[in-house]
């Protein structure tokens, strides 16, 4: 959602190419903070600083808002449901100055009701996204991903080593794979265990936007991500697969250039399938997915070089569906 239209798009999570979806009406203030709910049902926090945030339902297929309920907070700035569809919510205490307390609630949409959880802002982890996985809820805060103690507001990077990335925009999700998809002047996506992040795609995205939130389609999309980092071992991941089918992993060196598409030739699987590389591709490996439809290719290091670039795509060889690519400059 547009933080300061109010308007609602959607996004390819494999294309990055934009629908919009409709306006709320309101945009005289600030839009943060969506959440989805175990139903499906949408919502999300309209106000500004120093004046107390409104709840509404968003209709995820017209945008129309509905007013839910008023809260106290004033600097209403991440939700997230979690199990039992309790919603938690992150506060900057007293303005929305960098410097300013940030607080872990709990709200009650039927009553109103909150509770105080704790203060999160411990390290200088300062929260601007939330979303839950696996029963865990992540944040994404100025130093990058990090988890956040449901019952303390404690708050711990994954990985202190890699630093998130500059922007003004903060909008991160879930799939329920487990895949988290960013926005930051593109598509990006965040290996849970390692804080890395990898570059999906370009988008024609403004510079600020409200969390994001994570439909599922027909199916879990085909994605690809990196986990580690460039300067040591890294793994090619994926998701959304054929449950115990087979994954080729196609990538070029040096791919700085026009990537494709470009036909796979006659005499390989799935002949004929355009993918986003150069006539210079090459096999890098062919995986079996496990029955989650994930695969993840054992640690190894980017080769060493100046200036250059990787790209990577993945091809489902049961549908010869592609994954998108993934661009790596190391």
């Amino acid at each position: 959602m547009d933080k300061f239209g109010g308007n609602l798009w959607s996004i390819d999570a494999k294309t990055a190419e934009m629908q919009f979806i409709g306006s709320t009406g309101l945009n005289v203030h600030l839009w943060e903070a969506l959440a989805v709910d175990s139903q499906g049902r949408m919502y999300a926090a309209y106000g500004r600083y120093f004046a107390p945030y409104a709840i509404y339902e968003i209709d995820p297929d017209t945008a129309q808002a509905t007013f839910v309920l008023q809260t106290s907070f004033i600097g209403l700035v991440a939700m997230a449901f979690g199990p039992n569809d309790t919603l938690y919510l992150v506060n900057e205490r007293d303005s929305p100055l960098i410097q300013t307390p940030i607080d872990l609630y709990t709200l009650d949409l039927a009553t109103g009701a909150t509770n105080y959880i704790g203060e999160m802002s411990s390290g200088g982890l300062l929260i601007r996204a939330l979303d839950f996985y696996g029963g865990e809820l992540f944040g994404f805060a100025s130093t990058g991903l990090a988890k956040i103690d449901t019952q303390t507001a404690q708050v711990t990077d994954v990985n202190p080593s890699i630093p998130s990335m500059p922007t003004s925009t903060v909008s991160m999700c879930f799939s329920e794979s487990g895949a988290i998809f960013y926005l930051d002047g593109g598509l990006w996506m965040i290996d849970t265990d390692t804080s890395a992040w990898s570059f999906v795609t370009r988008t024609q995205l403004s510079g600020f936007w409200s969390e994001a939130e994570f439909f599922e389609g027909p199916k879990d999309p085909f994605a690809l991500w990196m986990g580690g980092a460039t300067n040591g071992p890294m793994t090619v991941n994926c998701s959304g697969a054929t449950p115990n089918g087979n994954i080729a992993f196609v990538w070029e060196r040096n791919g700085a250039g026009p990537a494709g598409p470009t036909p796979i030739p006659a005499g390989y699987p799935c002949a004929g399938t355009e993918v986003n590389l150069s006539s210079s591709m090459q096999l890098f490996g062919i995986m079996p997915a496990n029955a989650n439809g994930e695969v993840s290719t054992p640690p190894q290091f980017v080769p060493a070089g100046a200036a250059r670039t990787v790209r990577i795509q993945a091809i489902d060889l049961t549908t010869c569906e592609t994954s998108n690519q993934v661009l790596i400059s190391y």
